[in-house]
């Protein structure tokens, strides 16, 4: 369907053949020499400006300036963005000296991992240790989905990545036949791993990447260039199915018409991988990332076109067509009449020379900023909460069957903690309202709540707190007049 026919998100996997069940933080500054990439430096840049992350200030503005990250290496501070980082890190490197984030006074130790550059990460499950405004801050695993596969579906293991456990395959294979198998009781019993289904998946990459939080500058800088750079850098250091997911995950590339033949010829040989079958006759699959632009049904059944990729249409048998959009109907209803962009995430593999067959899919509504919604109406807290300059996220369902426990959002400028923003909108099913209702008594401290039915205007927002970044870093003598900046009025 294009956007001429009628049609919102319950982001779940529409799977129609029979597949089983189913944060490292870095950015470049675009500068003559290279420099560290950190947390802070994770959340976007466009091909020729500063990175999104590092939260640049003009000369002479101090609004934002307490987003930029400093680091207390060996005895002396460094700036996220600073020079003299890389060289700082290249010695301390594989030693057991670790960098502190000095968002806090005593500072969070964090660790030293070499990519293209050496990149300081966050220490596993410490992300509710630094200050909310931190960019390396995250959210207790608890308050999102990603508490129910942390460990099990989703195993970090530090500096040496992340191993995801899918409930897909990544390779299919022509004229597979079920298992026979014997009536007689089994002889053992095995315990069911939680897995990652393709909704679970998206999750990940967009958390990993940085998309599900908003800092004020990155207004007018999340372009889709940014977009995909930082989805395929969050999916380099993964591993799934024994593969660097990085290799089976394809986006499509930004088009420029100028630059189409270029373009067309690094699209096919990034897809060419799925016609060399493997020897024993599984054709492999890839994960296809991006922007929904046309979803029309044919004679034949479903067509799908990704935005940037106007010459390559994705393919859905009728009936698998028409069940995703009776299941995504409320999104695409929501995409039609112009409120959101709709992320589409499909594993597919190659029918024929450049006609691509959809194995199984899954829809994620956006605002215009890449913040990822669960309910059309959230989109009008997104847009007060940009158009304020607050700092932001939002947290992700994951595998959860709805987000009724969970914050809509979280404001994380408003003080030492972050505030829960929840909304209770009649449009939610019996058990989500019940679980949100539940939700937000049981808040401590008590957050922020919006009941649509009750009041159509959105109530004022938490107060915005002033933000103290530790100039100096734990046990150093210090100047107690100088040890803070103080930035008041912050956007």
């Amino acid at each position: 369907m294009s956007r001429g026919t009628s049609w919102s998100l319950r982001s779940t996997v529409i799977s129609w053949l029979p597949l089983g069940r189913s944060l490292t933080e870095r950015c470049r500054r675009a500068a003559p020499r290279p420099v560290p990439r950190s947390d802070a430096m994770r959340r976007g840049s466009s091909p020729a400006g500063a990175p999104m992350g590092s939260i640049e200030t003009p000369a002479g503005d101090d609004r934002h300036r307490m987003d930029e990250q400093r680091f207390l290496i060996n005895g002396r501070i460094f700036a996220a963005h600073d020079p003299g980082l890389q060289e700082a890190l290249a010695r301390i490197y594989g030693t057991p000296a670790r960098p502190r984030c000095l968002c806090i006074a005593e500072g969070v130790e964090m660790y030293v991992s070499k990519f293209r550059d050496f990149v300081i990460k966050r220490m596993p499950e410490t992300g509710e240790e630094h200050r909310p405004t931190c960019p390396s801050y995250d959210l207790p695993a608890s308050e999102s989905g990603l508490g129910e596969v942390l460990g099990e579906a989703i195993i970090e293991r530090g500096a040496d990545g992340v191993e995801l456990r899918l409930d897909f395959p990544l390779t299919r294979r022509i004229g597979r036949s079920f298992a026979i198998t014997d009536p007689q009781p089994p002889g053992e019993v095995t315990v069911t791993r939680k897995t990652l289904s393709l909704r679970g998946l998206l999750h990940y990459l967009w958390q990993r990447a940085g998309f599900n939080r908003w800092y004020p500058r990155m207004q007018g800088k999340r372009s889709y260039w940014v977009l995909r750079k930082f989805l395929l850098e969050a999916s380099e250091e993964v591993e799934a199915k024994g593969l660097r997911l990085v290799e089976r995950v394809f986006i499509p590339e930004y088009f420029a018409r100028e630059q189409a033949a270029e373009i067309a010829q690094r699209r096919d040989q990034a897809l060419s991988i799925l016609l060399s079958p493997d020897p024993d006759l599984h054709f492999k699959m890839m994960i296809a990332l991006g922007e929904l632009k046309a979803f029309n049904e044919t004679t034949l059944g479903y067509q799908l076109y990704f935005r940037h990729l106007p010459d390559r249409a994705f393919f859905l048998e009728k009936k698998a067509g028409a069940r995703a959009m009776r299941a995504f109907e409320p999104a695409l209803q929501a995409w039609n009449a112009g409120q959101v962009k709709l992320i589409v995430a499909c594993l597919f593999y190659a029918k024929r020379e450049h006609l691509y067959q959809i194995e199984s899919l899954t829809l994620m509504m956006t605002s215009a900023q890449w913040i990822p919604l669960d309910h059309a109406y959230e989109k009008d807290l997104v847009d007060r909460l940009v158009a304020e300059q607050r700092v932001f996220l939002k947290p992700l369902r994951y595998e959860a069957n709805h987000g009724g426990r969970f914050p809509n959002f979280l404001l994380l400028d408003a003080g030492e903690q972050p505030v829960a923003l929840d909304i209770l909108s009649p449009f939610l099913t019996d058990k989500e309202r019940a679980a949100k209702a539940i939700a937000i008594a049981a808040r401590s401290p008590k957050g922020w709540a919006w009941d649509t039915a009750q009041n159509v205007l959105i109530p004022e927002l938490p107060a915005r707190a002033g933000h103290h970044w530790v100039r100096d870093g734990p046990g150093l003598a210090t100047n107690p007049a100088a040890s803070h900046i103080d930035l008041p009025g912050r956007g």
